[in-house]
């Protein structure tokens, strides 16, 4: 269980960073400034590629780096959505969703 939370945690954590390094090169390429919101989502991703590290390793901290990951993740997709106007709830309630699963997984190991 612990290797399944792993890879799913590693790839929402890269999905998120790729998707955020594509939103903060397009709004600078656009808007000649970067997108705050690009921002906090790569570093969410970052975070929580940071509590897989710490799973990995046996730390017992993940939980509390994974938690402001995963909510920084889904607060800057957020945001990002309702900047650009295009607000699609499904793809927000199963990102939430997702982090819910991701965290008590990490509490529970």
């Amino acid at each position: 269980m612990q290797i399944f939370l792993c890879i799913v945690s590693a790839l929402f954590g890269i999905l998120s960073a790729i998707a955020a390094i594509r939103s903060a090169a397009i709004s600078q390429i656009w808007d000649k400034k970067t997108s705050f919101p690009a921002w906090v989502m790569l570093a969410g991703a970052l975070l929580l590629l940071a509590a897989v590290l710490c799973n990995g390793v046996g730390w017992r901290f993940d939980f509390f780096v994974a938690l402001p990951g995963c909510t920084a993740i889904c607060a800057a997709a957020l945001a990002n959505g309702v900047k650009s106007g295009q607000l699609h709830i499904l793809h927000h309630i199963i990102r939430i969703v997702l982090s819910g699963a991701l965290l008590v997984g990490f509490a529970l190991l």
